[in-house]
């Protein structure tokens, strides 16, 4: 199959936001965080491109996601988060004495640090947020390594790590937290992987529903649970929605891994992923590759500086809390 790469020349900042609750999808702090995260996101400063999403974690936590992608100079994103409506929610008092915890994820990464592979050139998804001019089919494609080659930087730079996912703590979901500020991890390696699977019907659909769906919650628990092992900080696995929640067609997963080459390892050698990427073939030579699943993904490796994670009145388990070699608390950054 074919696979096409989004044109993308300048930087990009990536900005998870995110709620948590054990009271559902439908309580007051999921409907207060939504409200205020578009109307914040609509002003003139706000994200280029935006996507949702929801899933329930390891603890039980109902969590809602926003994700912002902004395209060109990283001063638009701090003067967004440094705004009057970003900043009387984030910074309110509030924020730490409710049943909800919220949590920000910010990454920035210039082009050369950074990959997309999508399967259909019509794609909308991700950093190329429909906007972005797409290329001609690639040469990178279709073998193992070709994530790498496609990443610019790669081709001067080992992109190493000498940080480790040994470092977890506890993961208690009944400890919550503050304000908590999490240092950077050197190259960090993340990867947000999706499916747009509308309109699929007869035997595609029968084999998405029955056999991919389940290879995929299968590897992506896998990751989410054995970090040491794996070399996978976070695996957040999701439905994405609409801006008021509605749900969608797709899903997709996004993981944050110590090293690029931590990624490369799963994806090239471990059965959890190689029995998702295997029967994904055999269904494609099935039906003669006459399929309506769309798959995409990006890549990025991120420099210590250039990450901000930020958790209030989060559990343990949340994120990139078990990992913390630096933790302080502070009024949160913008």
């Amino acid at each position: 199959m074919p696979g096409f790469s989004a044109k993308i020349d300048g930087p990009v900042t990536f900005a998870y936001y995110g709620v948590q609750t054990m009271e559902g999808k439908d309580s007051i702090g999921v409907a207060e965080f939504r409200e205020w995260i578009n109307a914040t996101s609509a002003l003139s400063s706000g994200p280029d491109y935006r996507e949702y999403a929801e899933f329930v974690d390891s603890a039980g936590f109902y969590t809602w996601i926003s994700i912002g992608y902004w395209r060109g100079d990283a001063q638009r994103f701090s003067d967004w988060s440094s705004g009057p409506k970003h900043q009387s929610f984030w910074e309110s008092p509030a924020r730490l004495t409710q049943t909800s915890g919220y949590f920000r994820e910010v990454l920035q990464t210039p082009a050369e640090r950074l990959e997309t592979l999508y399967s259909d050139a019509a794609m909308c998804a991700g950093a190329n947020g429909g906007t972005v001019p797409m290329s001609s089919p690639i040469q990178e494609h279709n073998y193992w390594g070709s994530m790498r080659d496609r990443i610019r930087a790669s081709g001067n730079d080992a992109l190493l790590s000498s940080s480790s996912a040994s470092a977890a703590r506890s993961t208690s979901t009944q400890e919550r937290h503050g304000r908590v500020l999490i240092s950077g991890k050197a190259n960090l390696a993340t990867i947000r992987s999706g499916e747009h699977y509308e309109g699929l019907i007869g035997r595609e659909k029968e084999i998405y529903d029955r056999e991919l769906v389940p290879s995929v919650v299968e590897g992506m628990l896998y990751l989410r649970d054995n970090p040491v092992e794996s070399g996978c900080y976070s695996c957040r696995h999701m439905t994405e929605t609409t801006h008021s929640g509605d749900t969608l067609e797709r899903k997709f997963a996004v993981a944050h891994f110590v090293s690029l080459r931590h990624l490369e390892v799963w994806s090239e050698s471990h059965p959890s992923h190689l029995k998702i990427f295997n029967r994904f073939i055999e269904m494609a030579q099935e039906l003669k590759g006459a399929i309506k699943l769309r798959l995409w993904h990006e890549v990025l490796v991120t420099e210590a500086p250039a990450q901000y994670f930020e958790y209030l009145n989060c559990h343990e388990a949340t994120g990139m809390l078990p990992y913390r070699e630096s933790v302080f608390s502070s009024s949160s950054r913008s």
